[in-house]
């Protein structure tokens, strides 16, 4: 990957930039969408992740290629800016709102109730929204969330008939569906993987069976980056939710993304190079090693370019000029642009406000982010 990453430095430099930014490639960004519609059931719907790629563009970009039934967000100020600039798409919250932020969301943007499926995790969460969506004087839709074995809260699912009929018999409410996430079967070794898979499975269908057999589709969500491809229509999901393995940050690194490509980094200038530059209070000592500084830092990423350099471990980390240190024989002068790989894309890809979109190793376009 030495050469992509050289000529993807150069490009930026050429390009002139002269602080820290997000770059995505849309070469590499193509082959994901692809191998992520072909390797995922065709029958299921889609649901793409806002909070892992969060900029307009990218996400239309990414709809371009990828058929969706709506998108998954996670937080107040994203969710007003989508549901300000699109005036039909479906939102499925991928985590229990305060009563607050909904209520200012709504207050914002009315049609929210019909087009949010607020995550709804407890009784007493079950009871504050009903109150608002009778303060409102509209019914609200409500989407449970259950606990199917990863154990980060939401119902239990033999709860889910209980709650079910409680929401039914509400006019301010209306139960749009159900939400399992399982992040932990893709991180179990083995054996615990396994029977992890069989029990979440188990607890999936458990909560679907308590639902009401009649009325309106209702969304039965489940999957992330990790497990997206693994289910299959008819089984009992009715769509999967997945993001962050269309950029492929190293936290996804795993069996099931192989096929996929890194696509989106972070890039800023070297500020300084400093060759043979000794250890602070240990002037005395030779040392055989590159040292240079970066525009900012503390980046959750991972340095990738140039090739050889870390972070030090004796300066440690800073979010003023980080240093890095690398082979004593190196080339690497002031202005080269350093490469790093995100740990993760949500709350990095919006870091800096703007995404460089390249293609064919040219930048073709600067794509401004949406809010955390």
């Amino acid at each position: 990957m030495t050469s992509y990453l050289e000529t993807l430095s150069g490009t930026l430099r050429a390009y002139g930039v002269d602080h820290p930014t997000v770059v995505v490639d849309l070469d590499r960004l193509d082959a994901n969408c692809a191998r992520a519609k072909e390797s995922s059931d065709a029958k299921l719907e889609r649901r793409l992740v806002a909070k892992s790629l969060p900029c307009l563009p990218l996400l239309d970009y990414i709809r371009e290629r990828i058929p969706t039934s709506g998108l998954m967000s996670f937080s107040e100020p994203m969710l007003t800016a989508l549901l300000q600039a699109e005036p039909k798409t479906d939102h499925l919250i991928g985590k229990p709102l305060p009563v607050a932020a909904a209520d200012r969301v709504l207050t914002t943007c009315p049609d929210a109730a019909a087009r949010v499926q607020w995550l709804i995790d407890t009784p007493e969460r079950l009871q504050s929204y009903l109150d608002l969506a009778a303060s409102k004087q509209s019914a609200l839709r409500l989407s449970l969330e259950i606990d199917i074995g990863l154990h980060r809260g939401g119902f239990r699912p033999e709860q889910v008939a209980e709650i079910a009929r409680s929401i039914a018999a509400n006019p301010n409410a209306r139960l749009a569906g159900v939400m399992g996430y399982e992040a932990h079967l893709a991180k179990l070794p083995g054996f615990l993987a396994t029977r992890a898979t069989r029990a979440s499975a188990d607890a999936f269908r458990t909560a679907i069976a308590g639902l009401p057999k009649s009325g309106s589709k209702l969304c039965l969500n489940t999957g992330g980056s990790l497990t997206f491809q693994s289910y299959l229509a008819g089984e009992a999901a009715t769509e999967v939710a997945f993001g962050s393995v269309l950029v492929k940050p190293s936290d996804f690194d795993h069996r099931t993304t192989q096929a996929f490509l890194p696509a989106a980094f972070i890039a800023t200038p070297v500020l300084k190079t400093m060759p043979d530059n000794p250890l602070p209070g240990l002037d005395f000592l030779p040392r055989n090693k590159t040292g240079l500084a970066v525009f900012g830092g503390h980046f959750l990423a991972k340095p990738v370019y140039p090739e050889g350099f870390g972070y030090s471990s004796i300066f440690g980390r800073s979010s003023n000029q980080e240093v890095w240190t690398g082979p004593h024989q190196s080339d690497v002068a002031p202005g080269t642009i350093a490469l790093l790989r995100p740990t993760q894309s949500e709350a990095v890809l919006n870091q800096f406000g703007t995404i460089l979109a390249m293609r064919d190793a040219q930048v073709v376009d600067e794509w401004k982010c949406l809010p955390n």
